[in-house]
């Protein structure tokens, strides 16, 4: 793995010229499909289709999605095939955002969808945005930069556009690099909630002994709850979990009826959440114990409870302030978390719709054809000497890992036997099977939801 961002700057521009040739599309649609990849293996969002517009009156996007929960994501680049790695200023971040937030408005408010080409894709965006104006309650601005940004740039703040709540997101080379380099692969929240909310959370500690790991009991205020939800949405929520949920858009109806007609009694009838964190800071009041801060919440078990919570607080104008949720939650340091947090969310959810075959990566259709893929060679292609392999990428990051730790000569080696346009996922999986079995519109809903779709289908869930 690179260890500085030039190194992995000069990787990553190799692997974009390689996929843009192996996939058959311009580089600047290979770098959208590459970073938003990152941002949805980690909940940053939930879906990206490419769509490419640049006018001379300022406006520019380059992919969009949105979600069923009234979430816009935009996506603009600055991409410009550059050679060596260079500085992203804010003048650059500003004039960026500016021809995002440009075609935005245009949309929703002056009807540009009737001046552009009914063919195009941004025909069929900008009219979905004046079509669901209405319905557009937050709006993401995504930048994906092939430069490093400015160290002069630390926050960004939120505003409205057209009267819609909005942040605003770089993902420059720098943080591209360390999300690969995690070793959880993602970005951790880091929740503060005397800063959030004015108070940290009562809590009771529920570990004994030096050498267990710690863990509370927690009475999680409803509406505290349905507020992170509706901050972070998906990043919440434990991968598995989250791939799972996003085939059931909708909102339980039990757990509804249940906030509607008996708040108080929603503690009682509800299952609570299974939750786990890297870490916690905790203090000591005169009420008792609290908890003030958490680093990379993730729920492994009531996601279904957290987002039908935050539904029908939206739409049914739910009051929330008489509803606690119970959490149990574990804390889990980074070391352990890739191997434990697994197995919390798998055993937690074994009683429950949500079972272990729900929980893709480690089940054994897809170690099976792990191990194909690695056993089973490939017919040599027209006038190779040599045979090569069909990479199979089971989890995250295997083609990397698996040249980590070799010689330049052996890497060289592993990538002639194993050629990255040969490296394949569990989303490509799907689609490939499904394109197979003449059900073309089926992946049509965007990768992780016919992930799940898929998993349904052929028994693995």
């Amino acid at each position: 793995m690179a260890t500085t961002p030039e190194e992995f700057f000069h990787g990553f521009r190799q692997e974009l010229l390689a996929g843009a040739e192996a996939n058959g599309r311009f580089q600047l649609e290979e770098f959208m499909e590459s970073v938003a990849n990152e941002l949805l293996e980690t909940g940053f969002t939930e879906g990206f289709e490419f769509c490419h517009f640049r006018a001379q009156r300022g406006m520019r996007v380059d992919g969009y999605w949105f979600s069923d929960e009234g979430v816009l994501d935009l996506f603009v680049a600055d991409f410009d095939c550059r050679s060596e790695l260079a500085s992203l200023t804010r003048t650059d971040v500003d004039a960026a955002f500016k021809r995002a937030v440009n075609f935005f408005e245009a949309s929703i408010n002056k009807g540009m969808a009737k001046d552009l080409e009914i063919t195009s894709p941004e025909y069929g965006l900008s009219q979905q945005i004046g079509d669901r104006k209405q319905l557009i309650r937050q709006l993401n601005l995504f930048l994906f930069s092939e430069r490093t940004l400015s160290d002069k740039i630390q926050t960004l703040s939120d505003s409205e556009v057209a009267g819609v709540p909005t942040s605003y997101h770089i993902w420059d080379i720098s943080r591209l690099h360390r999300q690969r380099s995690s070793r959880n692969h993602k970005e951790p929240l880091n929740l503060d909630f005397e800063q959030m909310f004015g108070n940290g959370i009562s809590c009771l500690p529920a570990h004994l002994g030096v050498n267990t790991y710690p863990s509370f009991l927690i009475v999680m205020p409803a509406e505290i709850l349905s507020v992170l939800y509706g901050k972070f949405g998906a990043r919440l929520l434990e991968q598995n979990v989250r791939t799972f949920l996003q085939a059931r858009g909708n909102v339980n109806q039990g757990i509804r009826a249940t906030i509607l007609n008996e708040p108080n009694m929603f503690f009682a009838y509800n299952n609570g959440i299974t939750a786990t964190a890297q870490g916690v800071e905790t203090k000591m009041t005169d009420t008792g114990l609290q908890i003030t801060r958490i680093v990379d919440l993730q729920i492994v078990n009531g996601g279904q409870t957290t987002a039908s919570l935050f539904h029908t607080r939206k739409r049914d104008k739910a009051d929330l302030a008489q509803i606690f949720v119970q959490m149990k939650l574990s804390v889990i340091d980074s070391e352990a978390s890739e191997t434990v947090v697994p197995r919390i969310s798998e055993y937690a959810n074994t009683q429950n719709r949500v079972n272990a075959a729900d929980f893709f990566s480690n089940h054994p259709f897809h170690v099976r054809l792990e191990a194909f893929s690695r056993r089973l060679w490939a017919p040599a292609q027209q006038g190779a000497q040599r045979e090569s392999r069909w990479f199979y990428e089971r989890a995250r990051g295997q083609y990397a890992d698996a040249q980590s730790k070799l010689t330049p000569a052996e890497q060289k080696r592993f990538k002639a036997e194993n050629p990255k346009p040969q490296m394949f996922t569990k989303t490509e999986l799907a689609k490939f099977e499904t394109v197979w079995d003449d059900h073309p519109t089926g992946v049509k809903p965007g990768a992780q939801k016919h992930l799940a779709r898929y998993a349904r289908r052929t028994g693995t869930q």
